[in-house]
């Protein structure tokens, strides 16, 4: 498969599962390891924090400061770091993995391989991840339009980071330049995304649906704190892990622009002319 060629929007998501049924060991296997342990973390601490949520419902006497102290337990703070440091990781071990599938040429790779790339770029990318998100709720503070625009064009901004080894400053104009004239389709391509994973994730999200229903209907009052705990973490670590198929999408979409505007394929493709066969690339987007 080769990543830097034009596509339209179906080849693009076309070309995410594609590349998910030929890597899925190897790209499964990299997402198990590394982000396999903080995801868990995550989820342990969602479980533990929806539990305590739903203890509360029961609490009818609780005062104002109660619901207070439960909503914001260190449980909850705990929740929003490693969910932010699991997503983060996800999108840099599917980044990884895709550039080490090209400067391989579809060659092996390794666990070890993805991480030593992931290490690179970990400080970077969670420095920008950082400011993004400050600055996509301070467009979403001032005017919601500004936001949302901001959000789907610093939604490239890694792949910018592992592709290209780019500083916070390179990142964030490699963004804005890369995204011109096709902000709609890349605001579509995640849209679409979103869709597919959260359909895929109702598999794990439908136990903990089953136990939260039960308990706030009182249908079973005292479901025991473990379950709830058990199918939280089972919910949590598999929309992680299915994220990776959004970044895929995004990948692809990186990698598409990145063709339109220097055809890095096509220089490709012409350096290996006689060694071997060029591939044909697909016909224009358009204006989507």
């Amino acid at each position: 498969m080769n990543l830097f060629q034009q596509r339209d929007f179906g080849e693009k998501i076309n070309a995410a599962f594609t590349y998910v049924g030929q890597q899925f060991r190897s790209l499964g296997t990299a997402l198990l390891y590394i982000v396999g342990p903080v995801a868990i973390i995550a989820g342990i601490t969602s479980g533990v924090y929806q539990s305590n949520i739903l203890k509360l419902g029961q609490i009818n006497s609780a005062s104002p400061f109660e619901n207070l102290a439960t909503i914001f337990s260190p449980a909850y703070f705990l929740l929003i770091i490693f969910s932010m440091l699991a997503n983060l990781m996800v999108g840099l071990t599917t980044y990884s993995h895709l550039k080490l599938y090209h400067q391989t040429s579809g060659g092996v790779i390794t666990v070890s391989d993805v991480w030593n790339e992931v290490q690179r770029h970990i400080g970077r990318a969670f420095l920008f991840s950082l400011a993004s998100t400050v600055v996509i709720i301070a467009g979403f503070c001032i005017f919601l339009i500004p936001g949302f625009y901001v959000a789907v064009v610093l939604s490239l901004g890694m792949a910018v980071i592992v592709f290209e080894d780019a500083e916070f400053g390179t990142t964030w104009n490699r963004s804005f330049q890369l995204i011109r004239d096709k902000w709609w389709s890349t605001c579509g391509l995640i849209f679409v995304m979103a869709i597919i994973v959260s359909i895929t994730n109702l598999v794990f999200a439908i136990p903990a649906g089953i136990v939260q229903a039960l308990v706030s209907m009182k249908v079973v009052p005292n479901m025991p704190s473990f379950i709830t705990i058990l199918t939280n973490a089972l919910n949590t670590i598999g929309a992680t892990l299915l994220y990776s198929l959004l970044y895929l999408g995004l990948g692809f979409q990186y990698t598409n622009l990145v063709e339109r505007q220097e055809g890095t394929g096509l220089f490709s493709a012409i350096d290996s002319i006689g060694t071997s066969p060029a591939k044909p690339s697909p016909q224009d987007e358009g204006e989507f």
